[in-house]
């Protein structure tokens, strides 16, 4: 069962495997000419003051010309590498420097070898790192632009948010021994808007089988009764802050029900921080069958976020529940889950980080967090945390829009 929460090929020849050999080939061998020519300089080895020093170029261009040669990651290489106008410089002051006419050219034949690779399968400098990183994934480059569309979605969509978060506690139902009851708290925090006329989705709620079928079986009941009003998204009022614009709700064809703020004042002014909770009674079946084969819970992301925090809780009468793995999904073509193929994993797949049992709710993202989790656990009459295994997800600037999964197999 699965609850959803949701508030050319850069290849050469076969494929991208392809791509990244040959990139690197002409990576390593511009990396080869530039150690030539530092060689016969004296400067191998040197640092990057001694080569600016002894070329009489400047400290930036020097330092990129030591990693350039020294990153044995090719990835890391691309990235280093020095500018076409600035590996000019480099071979003018080699040559001024006594450097003989065979390894200038050599460098030079390197460097034009790479760049019209780069130009030819990737455009431009940026999609070709990225493209390289494929073949060895690097975390630097990734945090960067994943941040840098961050701040694009924010100005392009006119909102933004300081974090969005989602905790799911299971326990075994008082009412159906053979289902699972949920408890979900979660929301976003230091939401703003950059434009006053943009009504924004908050949250779509399915909760479907393995086959993409919807379950409405289940009983939904609020955490605060006081914060459910008119009909809108379930508000925990004691862990809001701000003036709560207008909340319309409204159910789509397929079942999906949305909530969406109305257009509000802007900026730091008008920010909020928004907290619904729910209890979903009888929601997931207690056992595994052939139509409920894993655990599967979906945070959605469409609102560009500072960071994306994904707590699941189990009850420790779960014994069946394995240790939870965490994927994050690209939704930009918004692909089915029921049929044809299913949305492209955009990092490799990894055990969501174990917060303990009874779990560590600390967190410096959120203020009063653990508090806030303790105490909605006993507005809900679930209990201390002493009674729960946690698991949490966490992403800094995911892309937008993307799905983060906590899958649980079989234990």
């Amino acid at each position: 069962m699965a609850i959803n929460t949701d508030d050319s090929t850069g290849g050469v020849g076969d494929g991208g495997g392809a791509f990244v050999a040959s990139a690197t080939s002409r990576l390593r061998a511009a990396q080869a000419a530039m150690t030539d020519l530092l060689e016969e300089a004296g400067l191998v080895g040197a640092k990057p003051t001694q080569i600016g020093r002894t070329l009489g170029v400047d400290k930036t261009l020097a330092w990129k010309i030591s990693r350039f040669v020294g990153d044995e990651q090719a990835v890391g290489a691309a990235r280093h590498m020095p500018g076409s106008a600035g590996v000019e410089i480099v071979l003018r002051a080699a040559a001024a420097h006594g450097v003989g006419s065979p390894r200038v050219r050599a460098m030079r034949d390197a460097d034009r070898s790479l760049r019209d690779f780069m130009r030819r399968h990737a455009g431009d400098r940026r999609s070709f790192e990225a493209m390289l990183a494929k073949g060895g994934r690097d975390d630097r480059i990734e945090s960067e632009e994943r941040k840098a569309l961050y701040k694009s979605g924010s100005a392009i969509w006119g909102v933004r948010a300081r974090a969005q978060a989602l905790m799911l506690a299971l326990r075994p139902s008082e009412r159906d021994p053979g289902r699972i009851d949920v408890l979900q708290l979660g929301g976003m925090f230091g939401f703003e808007r950059l434009r006053e006329d943009v009504p924004w989705i908050i949250r779509r709620l399915t909760n479907t089988t393995d086959t993409g079928s919807a379950e409405t079986g289940f009983v939904r009941e609020p955490l605060d009764p006081e914060g459910a009003t008119g009909g809108g998204l379930p508000l925990a009022p004691r862990f809001c802050t701000g003036a709560m614009p207008e909340i319309r709700q409204f159910r789509a064809e397929d079942g999906t029900l949305y909530d969406e703020l109305a257009p509000s004042a802007v900026g730091r002014h008008g920010a909020v921080t928004f907290v619904t909770g729910e209890i979903y009674r009888g929601a997931i079946p207690m056992a595994w069958s052939a139509t409920n084969t894993q655990g599967r819970y979906k945070l959605t992301v469409r609102t560009p976020v500072e960071v994306v925090m994904f707590d699941l809780l189990l009850h420790r009468d779960l014994t069946h529940f394995g240790e939870p793995e965490m994927r994050v999904l690209g939704l930009l073509e918004d692909r089915p889950s029921g049929g044809g193929s299913a949305p492209g994993a955009l990092y490799d797949a990894e055990e969501a980080r174990r917060l303990g049992s009874p779990p560590v709710m600390q967190t410096t993202r959120i203020g009063g967090y653990p508090g806030m989790v303790g105490e909605a656990l006993e507005m809900a009459g679930w209990g201390g945390l002493d009674s729960y295994r946690g698991y949490r997800a966490e992403l800094e600037f995911p892309p937008a829009p993307s799905c983060v999964v906590m899958t649980c197999p079989p234990a």
